[in-house]
């Protein structure tokens, strides 16, 4: 085996203690060179900082969704107005989907 290969299970090994230690203590340790907590060849660093990143991948949050918007801006004339008619569709489009949420008869 070459030196700068990990096994899967000494991946899993190191992954598993990462978790335990969590990512931001992992990050700080990497950002002063991986040697206190991380270890190891630079092979096992490069592994960690992939490992980081995946994690903080995950913190992302999701974008918005945008059908929960009613109201959209547009502009105007006289600046900036609130398209009434896109709102109108919206809101018709939520009382058909849930009629017992929105008594209203669109």
């Amino acid at each position: 085996m070459v030196e700068d290969e990990i096994s899967e299970a000494g991946r899993r090994a190191r992954f598993e203690r990462w978790e335990q230690l969590g990512v931001d203590v992992i990050r700080t340790d990497l950002e002063a060179g991986g040697h206190s907590m991380v270890g190891g060849p630079p092979a096992v660093r490069k592994l960690a900082w992939e490992w980081v990143r995946m994690k903080e991948g995950g913190r992302d949050k999701p974008p918005p969704d945008k059908s929960a918007e009613i109201f959209i801006l547009k502009p105007t004339i006289w600046g900036v107005g609130i398209d009434l008619r896109a709102a109108w569709r919206k809101l018709c489009g939520k009382c058909i989907s849930s009629p017992d949420r929105y008594p209203l008869q669109c």
